[in-house]
């Protein structure tokens, strides 16, 4: 059996399933927070309300907000949206800026589709920034996608183009977003996008569990925390997401990744992927609480989406009340009827590779799945370690192609568990 050879070398840890990664757990011992390269925003201030924008809810403050952004474009400063509720449409902010969204202040998307502008074949976000650098959102306030209108569009089809996002970040370095609510958007919250020292901090996100693709954040980062947020949604919590169809030779899209002391509500838990084809080296997930969450820890992409994810863990987690709390795939969006139905051998082009993957201090109570692992039979699983790692739940574990999974003082579900083509050793 051979692995992708494109995929190996670029990876360069084994080059047969006879070595795996037998000898090769070696993860960093810290994945770097970045606090080193926070954004630097000249003490400028420029209030909305001084050009025209008036919050009673009612009045379109699009031009007016545009204007105070615009004006800090030229000079760097902070744009200052006080206390009421401003509804307004698309918005573009650039570098050395920092959109200050006031505590009992609310920035409140149109909700009126027919009216809505549409560019390049598509609704614009209602925060867009591209290619800059020194972003801060902050303040305390709330951004609102009044979403609601987006979602029915979706359920009857009448929607003629792709739905806004709330805050759409893309090639940016040096960015901080903190202490800001999120509602109800459109289409996902929060996108951050090839982007660099980015960090996410004390923030909330709300929508309807009901509600449709409404991804809490979406991420590709090199040098990100994100830290002491509350996400409860429609669609994947957080996405860390990296990559298309077509796999790029260079380094990482992500690395040294960091997600601590969150908490996740109802929504599909943690995901990396679908698309994996830009490689991920170097994520720590720490101290963060699941309750309710459809999955918790799950990890998923598939043949020509795949590229190297290495050196991923999870330490000091609860979960409470998933269905599938920790979930891992190389099958996306559906794994076979059987094991035995998929008897593709051969190396294709852009297998997914996992890696280096451990998980330590887990605790799982009320699951309904306890533990699932599918690997691909020409690119298996290669290495993943479990440490004290305790999975209540309703049915056993299962083993689809995996190099070597080992479990140290370890308690997986209740029964036998169901094992093809895995190395499988430590657990009771």
């Amino acid at each position: 059996m051979k692995f992708n050879v494109k995929n190996t070398a670029r990876n360069r840890f084994c080059s047969s399933l006879g070595i795996c990664c037998f000898v090769l757990f070696l993860f960093p011992k810290q994945v770097r927070a970045q606090y080193n390269h926070l954004p630097a925003i000249p003490e400028i201030v420029y209030r909305i309300t001084d050009y025209g924008a008036t919050g009673d809810s009612k009045t379109i403050n699009t031009i007016a907000i545009q204007k105070a952004l615009d004006l800090a474009k030229g000079t760097g400063g902070k744009v200052v949206v006080p206390p009421g509720t401003y509804l307004t449409g698309p918005l573009e902010l650039y570098s050395r800026t920092e959109l200050e969204i006031s505590k009992g202040a609310t920035l409140r998307l149109l909700n009126n589709i027919e009216s809505y502008p549409v560019v390049n074949g598509r609704y614009p976000n209602l925060i867009n920034v591209s290619k800059q650098n020194d972003i801060k959102i902050s303040g305390g306030g709330t951004l609102d996608g009044q979403g609601e209108i987006w979602w029915k569009g979706v359920e009857d089809k009448s929607l003629k183009f792709r739905r806004p996002q709330m805050v759409y970040i893309e090639g940016a370095s040096n960015i901080e977003i903190g202490e800001i609510t999120f509602l109800n958007p459109p289409n996902t919250h929060l996108s951050l996008k090839n982007c660099k020292e980015v960090y996410i901090h004390d923030i909330t996100i709300q929508a309807p569990a009901n509600s449709h693709n409404t991804d809490g954040i979406n991420i590709s980062a090199k040098n990100c925390t994100i830290e002491r947020c509350n996400i409860n949604t429609g669609d994947d919590n957080i996405a860390v997401n990296f990559g298309n169809k077509n796999p790029k030779a260079e380094e990482p899209e992500v690395m040294n990744l960091l997600i601590r002391n969150c908490t996740f509500g109802y929504g599909h838990g943690l995901s990396i992927g679908s698309f994996t084809s830009g490689g991920l080296k170097n994520m720590l997930v720490s101290n963060c609480k699941f309750d309710g969450t459809t999955s918790a820890i799950r990890i998923k992409t598939a043949r020509g989406r795949g590229g190297v994810l290495q050196d991923v863990r999870y330490e000091d987690i609860t979960i409470t009340n998933s269905k599938n709390p920790i979930f891992i795939s190389e099958y996306y969006p559906k794994e076979p009827q059987r094991p035995s139905d998929d008897t593709n051998n051969s190396a294709g082009e852009y297998n997914p590779v996992y890696q280096n993957i451990s998980l330590k201090n887990i605790k799982v109570t009320n699951a309904q799945e306890s533990l699932i692992i599918w690997g691909i039979p020409e690119s298996p699983v290669q290495y993943i370690r479990f440490e004290n790692v305790t999975i209540s739940a309703k049915k056993a574990p299962q083993f689809f192609n995996i190099s070597k999974a080992d479990f140290v003082n370890c308690s997986i579900g209740d029964g036998d568990p169901y094992v093809f083509n895995a190395q499988v050793n430590g657990l009771k």
